[in-house]
């Protein structure tokens, strides 16, 4: 029975949709390309949760969907043994202003000029999947960068995005939610979840600004859950994995 039970845990889930990616893949061409992605084993659930590298991301978009909007921006700080690395903060701007209008230069604060001496978008997601590999990725909101990601994979590569672990804080704070209708009509923006747990307001919509503040908001989070204790991953990704979804 327990082993039974074990089958089911959402890690050994994840681990078999990783097996399962590669061995659909393991003739891809791009392969190789993508190994800093999909070659890195899962943790182990007992591990400390603090003891491992995570990833702090965000994206900024000229909107939700993949199909029409596009990246304009990506951030990301790293979180090491449980405090935040400042000096591996990095903010990439996308060189390609075509899909911004009025309406997101507003939400954003990006214009075209702040893009011109940005990236391309294949350069930003190959750092970017340098960054991951390895890592634990903290978001808030998981739809928004899994989405992208995910099309970026089916247009450039022609594959599905590879499983990876993801935290999400939003999804998190769901789950400390026990009423259920709250749970679905409660403010879950970053913003008003930080300033729920005392944390300092900073400007929004920003991407490295906002994945600084998804990871003090994660710290903030597991001090509620777990005290000074410290976490271990399984515990963690149990807290919310019904609403994770993986790669096919």
């Amino acid at each position: 029975m327990k082993r039974m039970l074990s089958y089911f845990k959402p890690l050994n889930r994840l681990a078999r949709a990783k097996a399962k990616w590669r061995d659909a893949h393991s003739s891809h061409p791009s392969l190789e390309r993508l190994a800093l992605l999909h070659s890195t084993e899962l943790p182990a659930p007992d591990a400390s949760l603090f003891e491992l590298d995570i990833l702090c991301l965000d994206f900024e978009t000229t909107g939700l969907n993949p199909d029409t909007d596009q990246i304009l921006s990506i951030g990301y700080v790293e979180l090491q043994k449980g405090m935040l690395n400042l000096s591996s903060c990095e903010e990439t701007y996308i060189k390609d202003s075509s899909g911004i209008n009025a309406q997101s230069a507003i939400i954003n604060q990006i214009t075209p000029e702040m893009l011109t001496s940005g990236q391309a978008l294949d350069e930003a997601i190959a750092a970017l999947f340098a960054k991951m590999s390895g890592k634990i990725v903290l978001v808030h909101g998981l739809t928004v960068e899994k989405s992208f990601l995910e099309h970026y994979m089916q247009n450039r590569f022609g594959i599905t995005m590879p499983p990876l672990l993801w935290i999400d804080t939003l999804l998190i704070e769901k789950m400390l939610v026990t009423n259920r209708h709250m749970r679905e009509e409660g403010d879950y923006r970053l913003s008003s979840i930080r300033q729920r747990y005392g944390l300092p307001e900073y400007p929004s919509h920003g991407a490295l600004i906002d994945a600084v503040a998804t990871g003090e908001l994660l710290l903030a989070l597991m001090t509620k859950c777990f005290g000074q204790a410290s976490p271990r991953l399984e515990e963690v990704y149990d807290m919310h994995h019904y609403e994770l979804t993986v790669s096919k």
